[in-house]
């Protein structure tokens, strides 16, 4: 009941479609508990590095709005924080960036990341 209200999608399976749960064999457990812990307290406490791209995916598959905000902001504060120019980190949200326009036709996170790179003098780097 309580992810039907976050999510339309979820509203139309359950209400609908008549199911009662979904598969996500797709995701880390740690991405799908982090997921449905927000969905059930509307924290995102959960949110970190290495599961942030495919919590960001589901809020969009889900079109769980809040959400999606939320690991939008996760990705400006978190990921393109980079440490010292730190080569890795700097790919790394690249990558990231990347795969979600690619994947999720998202362009958010790649004109925020060109952004950053633009602002902070990295452009070397890229």
């Amino acid at each position: 009941m309580i992810m039907s209200l976050n999510s339309p999608i979820i509203d139309n399976l359950t209400t609908n479609l008549f199911q009662s749960s979904l598969e996500m064999d797709d995701f880390t457990k740690s991405a799908v508990d982090c997921f449905v812990e927000a969905m059930y307290t509307g924290e995102v406490e959960k949110l970190e590095k290495g599961n942030f791209e495919e919590v960001n995916k589901m809020a969009h598959v889900f079109e769980v709005s809040w959400l999606s905000k939320r690991c939008l902001k996760f990705f400006k504060s978190d990921i393109l924080n980079f440490d010292n120019d730190n080569y890795d980190e700097i790919l790394f949200a690249c990558e990231i960036a990347s795969r979600c326009h690619y994947n999720l036709k998202q362009s958010k996170l790649i004109n925020c990341f060109v952004k950053n790179v633009e602002f902070s003098g990295i452009s070397r780097y890229v």
